[in-house]
C-alpha cells in the first residue's frame, strides 16, 4: 500500500509539473524576459569592450560572469513573481479546489509547482549557454570554467527564489496581494542593503550620532537579511566563484538547498492549515 501511494504521488507530481511547464513554455512571458535580460547583458558587455579598447587591458579573468549575474537577476525576479502568483491565481480561479478533489495533496501540489519552475529555469540555462557561447566567439572573451560554475550555482540560488515565491503565494490569499507582498519584501531587503552601503561609505567624522546608530542597526539587520533574502544566496554563490573558494562554493549550495527545503515545507504546512480556499 505504501509503495502504491508513493507511486501515485510521483505520478501526480509529474502530471502537475508537466501541465504547468507546458503552459509556461507556450506563453511569451518567459521568452520576452529572457530577451530583455540578454539586452541588459549586451549593454554591459559593450561598455566592457569599450573600456578594453580605451585602456588596452583585460580587467577580469571571467568577463562574462557579471553580465550573466544581471541576466540571472532579471530571470529569477520574473520566476519569483510567477511562483508568487501561481497558487493564489488558482485559488482565485477556483481550479485549486477542483484539483484537491483528486489525488492531489499539499505536498504533491507544492512539489509540482517547484519542479515546474526549476525546469523552466533549466530551459533558460540552455539559452544562457547558447548566448554566452556566441558572445565568446564574437568578442574573444573567454567562455571560462568560472562561468560554468556560476551557471551551476545559479540553479541552486534560483531554487531559493522560487521557494520564496511559493511561500509568499501560500501566505497570501489574492493574486494581487501576492505580487504586492513579494515586491514590497524584496524592495525592503534592497533598501536595507543600499542604506547600509551608503552609510558604510560615509566618513565616520561626518556622521552624527543618529547616523552612527542607524548604521550599526542596519549592519545587524543586514546580517539577518543575508540569510532570509533569497537573492543573497545568488550573490554569495557568485562571490565564491570570484574568490575561487571551493569550500564556500560547496557550502553555499548546501545552504541554498536547506533554505529551499525549509520554505517548501513551510509552504506545505501553511497550505494544509489554510486549505484550498484560504
Amino acid at each position: 500500500m505504501a509503495q502504491k501511494g508513493l507511486s501515485l504521488s510521483i505520478q501526480t507530481v509529474k502530471a502537475l509539473s508537466k501541465r504547468d511547464l507546458y503552459s509556461t513554455l507556450r506563453s511569451w512571458g518567459i521568452y520576452v524576459v529572457a530577451f530583455l535580460s540578454f539586452i541588459a547583458s549586451s549593454f554591459i558587455l559593450k561598455n566592457y569592450l569599450d573600456s578594453i579598447k580605451a585602456d588596452d587591458i583585460l580587467i577580469s579573468a571571467d568577463p562574462l560572469n557579471y553580465p550573466l549575474f544581471v541576466s540571472v537577476i532579471i530571470i529569477s525576479f520574473y520566476l519569483a513573481i510567477l511562483s508568487a502568483i501561481s497558487i493564489s491565481r488558482e485559488k482565485d480561479q477556483g481550479t485549486l479546489e477542483v484539483l484537491f478533489y483528486g489525488p492531489v495533496s499539499s505536498f504533491t501540489y507544492i512539489l509540482g509547482k517547484y519542479i515546474k519552475d526549476i525546469l523552466t529555469y533549466l530551459v533558460i540555462v540552455v539559452f544562457f549557454l547558447v548566448y554566452f557561447w556566441g558572445v565568446s566567439l564574437l568578442t574573444n572573451l573567454g567562455f571560462s570554467y568560472g562561468l560554468l560554475k556560476t551557471i551551476l550555482v545559479s540553479i541552486f540560488s534560483v531554487s531559493c527564489i522560487i521557494s520564496f515565491g511559493l511561500f509568499i503565494s501560500c501566505l497570501t490569499g489574492k493574486m494581487r496581494n501576492s505580487i504586492i507582498w513579494l515586491v514590497g519584501i524584496l524592495a525592503l531587503f534592497l533598501a536595507i542593503q543600499i542604506g547600509q552601503s551608503i552609510l558604510l561609505g560615509m566618513p565616520e567624522e561626518n556622521m552624527s550620532p543618529v547616523l552612527t546608530y542607524l548604521g550599526d542597526t542596519l549592519s545587524v539587520v543586514s546580517q539577518g537579511i543575508n540569510w532570509i533574502s533569497p537573492f543573497s544566496y545568488l550573490t554569495r554563490g557568485i562571490d565564491s566563484v570570484y574568490l575561487d573558494n571551493t569550500l564556500l562554493y560547496g557550502l553555499n549550495i548546501l545552504y541554498s538547498l536547506a533554505y529551499s527545503a525549509i520554505l517548501l515545507l513551510l509552504s506545505i504546512f501553511i497550505l494544509k492549515r489554510k486549505g484550498v480556499k484560504g
